[in-house]
């Protein structure tokens, strides 16, 4: 019998978060480095085992601010998230946020959430955070976000085990709702997601936004986006 597919668990954050530092400690030796299709963006994958004995597998995608793309890193990883219907769509997301400046990692986090994609927060630097007299109350987080809430220390490993643990647990898509759609947009992104079976408000007023991010959709559906843009 042939072994199932490993789970992909795609790697989000800003630069310089601690996200290759997790990467190194979930996957080890178990990595591979090439280059995203048709360009020369750098693609890192691994394997980790989880305490089940279930492998999955570890996409490290670039750091970026925000999938508004002002970058070809940002446009790479919009174009990953945006499309829900590939058999490469991450199962779950890790969101790695800066414990010591969790303002400049939450526009990204709440953009995750609001595309409804299954969703952990690594809140990592928790030693630095600690130093500087940063403390979080993880619960109260975790509710107020709909997400599971993990500190970590990714340099030496800390909460990695409890983090592996989290991501072998079944996740749901969150529920909370960060970002309201503009009441303009609210028609042509009813009409979006009817024609085109997207999954909420978000990813396709995302769609209407990023025209040009749509590049893993055939021409028709193309054509269908542009046609209730212009309308």
């Amino acid at each position: 019998m042939a072994n199932p597919t490993p789970s992909k668990i795609a790697l989000l954050g800003n630069p310089n978060s601690g996200k290759s530092s997790l990467f190194n400690h979930l996957t080890g030796l178990n990595q591979k480095i090439g280059n995203f299709p048709g360009i020369t963006v750098e693609k890192k994958t691994g394997l980790s085992v989880l305490p089940n004995g279930s492998s999955i597998e570890i996409i490290d995608l670039p750091g970026i601010y925000s999938i508004y793309p002002r970058s070809l890193d940002e446009k790479i990883v919009a174009e990953v998230l945006l499309d829900h219907h590939s058999t490469a769509t991450p199962d779950k997301i890790i969101v790695i946020v800066d414990g010591t400046n969790l303002k400049r990692g939450f526009l990204l986090l709440t953009q995750i959430i609001d595309l409804g994609l299954p969703t952990i927060l690594a809140l990592n630097m928790m030693d630095l955070a600690a130093k500087a007299g940063i403390s979080y109350d993880f619960n109260a987080l975790s509710k107020e976000l709909g997400i599971p809430v993990v500190p970590i220390n990714a340099r030496n490993g800390v909460g990695l085990e409890e983090l592996k643990r989290q991501i072998s647990l079944p996740l749901e898509p969150p529920k909370k709702i960060v970002f309201n759609i503009w009441k303009e947009a609210e028609a042509p992104v009813k009409e979006l997601r009817s024609k085109l079976g997207i999954d909420n408000d978000y990813e396709a007023y995302q769609f209407l936004e990023q025209p040009n991010s749509l590049k893993f959709l055939g021409a028709d559906k193309q054509q269908i986006v542009s046609r209730i843009r212009s309308d």
